[in-house]
């Protein structure tokens, strides 16, 4: 058995991971502290990720899962639901350059 600080930070880890492929994937962005400490967010997050059909995503969330020291025992990975397409808007050009740009600059220039 582990400490409960390794697996946390093994679960912090997993979640960082779980972040940036889905963020990638999906353009969703999630918070990693709360994805590793409140079960209920966790679910949902990996209702979420099932969603997209990534191969890689869904070995982050059942090694997740496995590291986690979260009560997930309800959440289930849909298997009727890997054939439903997912509904994305996709981003437009202007989205694309706020995201780039707006954090640069933050009530004055540098």
């Amino acid at each position: 058995m582990r400490p409960d600080h390794l697996v946390s930070n093994e679960a912090f880890s997993v979640a960082t991971l779980i972040y940036a492929r889905l963020r990638r994937v999906s353009g969703r962005v999630i918070d990693v502290i709360y994805l590793s400490d409140n079960s209920d967010y966790a679910k949902h997050i990996m209702e979420i990720a099932t969603a997209t059909n990534d191969p890689e995503l869904l070995k982050l969330i059942e090694k997740f899962k496995q590291v986690s020291d979260l009560d997930l025992s309800d959440a289930t990975l849909n298997e009727s639901d890997e054939d439903a397409p997912l509904a994305l808007a996709e981003p437009s050009e202007d989205d694309i350059y706020r995201a780039q740009v707006s954090h640069h600059y933050i009530g004055a220039l540098r």
